[in-house]
């Protein structure tokens, strides 16, 4: 990559877009959580046993959280309020050691106490409403049409308007005047 020119400095909207965050930043909204800022979870801890988690902050965090074995895992992917993210391994401490580099990881920059602490604020999360099952009554927004009655099928309705267009003879093939 070339050399920076002054308008494109570490200010820059176009380089701030590329930029990623930093664990350390990640680590703060953590420990906002742990502090009582409001979140969801996508699911509850106890639907799942190995997979992930994912979390919605108030202040606009979205944090994407492993666990392994029903114990808390490692970060896997976070994005910012401002749309910068975060994945796993992206941050290391010397990349100049390549494969023997280390993974700079939020979760593991917790102290103990507070990765438990962590995890049992999870254990216990609220999660988004539940989707409706087909045994819950619907309330439609707007009252049926003949249409949307169960048993017309889509297909019918498409073959049935533009013959009902051409039938009342205002589509004309020809756009030549007549005589």
């Amino acid at each position: 990559m070339g050399a920076l020119v002054p308008w494109q400095g570490p200010a820059s909207p176009v380089l701030f877009a590329l930029s990623r965050c930093c664990a350390a930043e990640i680590q703060q909204a953590l420990l906002a959580v742990l502090a009582g800022e409001a979140f969801l979870a996508d699911k509850p801890w106890n639907e799942i046993w190995w997979g992930r988690i994912q979390l919605d902050l108030a202040s606009g965090w979205r944090l994407q959280i492993g666990i392994d074995r029903d114990r808390l895992g490692a970060l896997m992917w976070a994005r910012s309020p401002d749309g910068r993210d975060w994945e796993y391994g992206c941050q290391r401490d010397d990349w100049a050691l390549g494969p023997h580099s280390r993974i700079i990881e939020p979760v593991a920059l917790l102290e103990e106490a507070q990765q438990q602490a962590l995890e049992a604020l999870l254990r216990a999360a609220i999660c988004w409403p539940a989707p409706l099952t087909s045994s819950q009554p619907v309330t439609l927004a707007r009252p049926m049409e003949p249409w949307d009655k169960p048993g017309r099928s889509r297909r019918r309705r498409q073959r049935v308007s533009p013959m009902a267009f051409w039938h009342r003879c205002d589509a004309v093939s020809d756009p030549r005047p007549r005589p």
